[in-house]
């Protein structure tokens, strides 16, 4: 584990306001942040007060990189005196660590392993799952487990205020979150590149087992020499896939709002490989846009 897990992080004091739609939410790739790499031109504390939530995910962060104490000492408090919480992503492999005895006991051990090493080592606001497998019964059994057991912790079970978010590609009808549907704060729906029309039918498949307002769907910038060309966000902005899915409701109802995946390229044209500052202005958009229309 990074050598910051032992070590006690700083209260910010800052009382957080109350996540209401609409909302925004988006993912910073922390392997393009100036602590990680000097020569990078974007910083994860740069990201603006309309993003409600902001998640630090660390692939290709190492855990003796100087960002985590700089997400602990700078970043956190920084984004947290404008009203932006912090939440940790991490893939639904880490919940199934096969090390783990598949024990009650086991279950409980390694939820409060997770959330003091990812969550509150660095003052976080949460723990974001990133759930994109099909799972067997077994690994079904031992997720649901570990979820009960994090649920103690944080999310809308526990009382602590701490946010407990899963993130999919996959619709509502998958066992694991049926069996868990009441431990999360929110749920992301990754909806890269998917039509209008399909959305309607995938929010149907949660609709029962989760608020209106607890549901979230997402879209992707330009990730420099990806394969993946979603068109999300493509000029003209009013024009564009995110901007259609901030207008978005599901039938009758009010969605928590959008987040979006790779925010350190907000703006970038989808092909330009360079690695460019941003001044997050499809975000800051996006945000005006949710709120003209609420």
């Amino acid at each position: 584990m990074p050598d910051h897990a032992q070590r006690p992080a700083p209260a910010s004091g800052k009382v957080l306001p109350e996540l209401a739609p609409p909302l925004e939410f988006a993912y910073f790739r922390t392997w393009h942040d100036r602590a990680v790499d000097p020569a990078r031109p974007n910083s994860f504390a740069d990201v603006p007060p309309e993003i409600d939530v902001v998640f630090v995910f660390p692939d290709y962060t190492p855990d003796d990189s100087p960002f985590w104490a700089t997400l602990r000492d700078e970043y956190v408090p920084h984004l947290h005196a404008q009203g932006t919480r912090v939440v940790r992503t991490v893939d639904i492999g880490a919940i199934l660590d096969p090390a783990v005895p598949a024990t009650p006991e086991g279950f409980r051990a390694h939820a409060e392993h997770l959330v003091a090493t990812l969550v509150d080592a660095c003052g976080l606001d949460g723990l974001d799952v990133d759930m994109e497998r099909t799972l067997s019964e077994a690994e079904t059994a031992r997720a649901s487990g570990v979820f009960r057991e994090l649920a103690r912790l944080i999310g809308p079970l526990s009382g602590t205020g701490k946010l407990f978010i899963y993130d999919t590609n996959r619709d509502g009808s998958v066992p694991l979150f049926r069996q868990a549907a009441d431990c999360f704060d929110f749920v992301l729906v990754q909806s890269y590149g998917r039509s209008l029309s399909s959305l309607q039918g995938t929010w149907d498949s949660f609709a029962g087992q989760i608020d209106p307002a607890q549901y979230l769907i997402g879209f992707s910038f330009y990730e420099e020499r990806s394969t993946n060309l979603w068109g999300d966000a493509e000029e003209p902005f009013e024009t564009s896939r995110a901007a259609a899915y901030a207008d978005w409701q599901p039938a009758g109802e009010t969605k928590g709002g959008i987040f979006s995946y790779a925010v350190d390229r907000d703006g970038v044209a989808e092909g330009d490989d360079e690695i460019r500052r941003t001044d997050y202005s499809w975000s800051i958009r996006l945000k005006e846009r949710m709120l003209a229309g609420s």
